[in-house]
């Protein structure tokens, strides 16, 4: 997400919601909706979203796992851009925008390692990730 718009979002949220929540257009089975993003590192997910991958980077730090997001939610535009990337030939399968677990903040595409994978694989559903993309071994999703 442009990181002026979210600066936007973030001064108008500030009145009615708690320290680092940002109000946000997702999107859901092609209609927008309204979501709450919270900053993760480099990235932004939901909020339930963002407290379940949080409580499994402290799990997994704990076992000596770094886990770090590369991607997580997504504007529209971002979203067509990407699938227009991928039609064209390059770049990931993506979602049709508007049908996108990205754009409700709740897809994450995590740094990998063998390690990571790993872990991944044994301790994921415990915090409500699972992989749902077979050709992605970075795509987890929470619902």
């Amino acid at each position: 997400m442009c990181a002026v718009v979210l600066a936007m979002a973030a001064a108008d949220a500030r009145a009615t919601q708690p320290p680092g929540v940002v109000i946000a257009e997702g999107w859901r089975r092609g209609r927008p909706v309204r979501i709450e993003l919270v900053n993760v590192g480099r990235a932004w997910l939901e909020k339930r979203a963002a407290k379940r991958f949080l409580a499994m980077r402290d799990a997994a730090a704990a076992d000596g796992i770094e886990l770090g997001i590369r991607s997580g939610f997504r504007t529209f535009e971002q979203q067509r851009w990407l699938y227009r990337l991928w039609r064209e030939g390059w770049g990931s399968k993506a979602a049709r925008p508007g049908h996108s677990n990205h754009q409700l903040g709740r897809a994450a595409d995590i740094y990998l390692d063998q390690g990571v994978f790993a872990w991944l694989r044994v301790n994921a559903r415990r915090f409500g990730f699972r992989r749902t993309v077979a050709s992605e071994p970075w795509h987890w999703e929470t619902r």
